[in-house]
């Protein structure tokens, strides 16, 4: 696995669901390819990692109130 690879990326990064939501692309996409021998344990994997995800709680980004600021700034910041 290269070191610059998204899973790596996502999991230096901290943030526990993206971490598993990396974790999950990477189980999918090996599972499409695994040899049958190994499929069932990635499967498993990929079970216990969508289980987890659905455990997290809901975060919602910011309202649509705080997206209207951060616009607002950004415009001043670029005539300013």
């Amino acid at each position: 696995m290269e070191s610059g690879s998204v899973l790596v990326v996502e999991v230096g990064s901290g943030d526990h669901r993206r971490a598993l939501e990396a974790l999950r692309d990477r189980l999918a996409a090996d599972l499409d390819v695994a040899p049958p021998t190994v499929s069932a344990q990635l499967a498993a994997q990929l079970r216990a990692t969508l289980a987890e995800l659905a455990g997290l709680p809901v975060v919602i980004s910011g309202s649509v109130v705080d997206d209207l600021i951060a616009r607002r700034k950004a415009r001043g910041a670029k005539t300013a």
